[in-house]
């Protein structure tokens, strides 16, 4: 692990002077891309659920789509080895993958995609809580400030949008309140759970097992999408496809926008922007294009969780 930090220390340290616009701004444009991309996902599966498509074909298709792209992309390469860490990482990220998607889709129809997606956000405070039990990183006072901000916006962001058309009925009946904010903190854990298996193969494995990483993932977690359709008997139709196609594209180049961002700035930067861009993006095109109405206590927890993200990662 020291080689690897060594190695992005000499990085930042000899980036000349002389280098152009694009190398400059090429950062930039992959976290950009990883915020369009990114939140492109949950739109889209909102936009399916509202035309009364399958989510779990949908979830299928997607994750099948990313696998082909990240074993087309592993095929480019001329020769790769793999260790056992990156192996057991990428199944078990996987699983945490299966696992978000089935949570997202629930936190959609519980909440909405703006609060659904700035929960998705938020779960980068895990990473860090475990980074300050076993990793001794004391947080400084800004950090300290968006970990106290997190608690007080999960409650917050757990309401549910005001649907004033909604009848309850017999098939359809009220949602219990306590459901809400046990979904939101379900998302917190297991999205946070992925997003730190995702740091410790950054930290612990070989930077060149990325493509192999990634094809593990999506393998694994299109596997366990299959045996849920198969168990279910349901496939998908051609609208499905269409939907999950699109899913799966975003899905896969936004993690690796991400991860190829990560490449050229750190983490304190591509974070916070990764996740306070992708809440304010999602809740613009969610209000704006797909009419959403949030109650006024969503409305607080989502700025209360784009400033809380912030916060968390500011080094000083």
């Amino acid at each position: 692990m020291s080689g690897r930090l060594e190695r992005r220390t000499d990085r930042k340290e000899t980036q000349p002077s002389n280098l152009s616009i694009f190398q400059l701004l090429a950062p930039m444009l992959f976290l950009i891309l990883n915020i369009v991309l990114l939140s492109g996902f949950g739109l889209f599966l909102k936009h399916a659920k509202n035309n009364q498509q399958r989510l779990n074909p949908i979830g299928f298709v997607n994750y099948l789509s990313a696998f082909f792209i990240s074993v087309w992309v592993l095929s480019q390469e001329p020769d790769f080895e793999f260790s056992k860490l990156t192996f057991a990482l990428g199944i078990s990220n996987g699983v945490t993958y299966a696992l978000g998607f089935e949570l997202f889709t629930i936190g959609i129809q519980l909440s909405g995609i703006v609060v659904t997606a700035a929960l998705v956000r938020l779960s980068i405070v895990l990473p860090i809580l475990v980074a300050m039990i076993f990793w001794q990183e004391i947080p400084n006072l800004w950090q300290t400030i968006g970990l106290l901000l997190t608690f007080v916006a999960i409650p917050l962001l757990s309401q549910r949008e005001k649907e004033p058309r909604y009848a309850f009925t017999p098939d359809k009946p009220e949602v219990p309140q306590g459901l809400g904010f046990a979904v939101a903190i379900t998302i917190l854990l297991v999205t946070g759970i992925s997003r730190l298996t995702m740091k410790a193969f950054n930290e612990m494995c070989p930077i060149d097992e990325k493509s192999l990483y990634m094809s593990l993932l999506f393998g694994v977690a299109t596997v366990i999408y299959f045996g849920i359709c198969l168990y279910q008997r349901i496939w998908p139709n051609w609208w499905e496809v269409f939907y999950g196609v699109l899913i799966g594209i975003c899905n896969v180049g936004g993690s690796w926008a991400l991860l190829i961002a990560l490449d050229q700035v750190s983490a304190l930067i591509a974070f916070p922007m990764s996740s306070s861009g992708g809440v304010l993006f999602t809740m613009f095109v969610g209000m704006v294009f797909l009419h959403e109405r949030l109650s006024r206590t969503s409305l607080i927890g989502a700025l209360l969780a784009t400033v809380a993200l912030i916060f968390v990662n500011l080094k000083s």
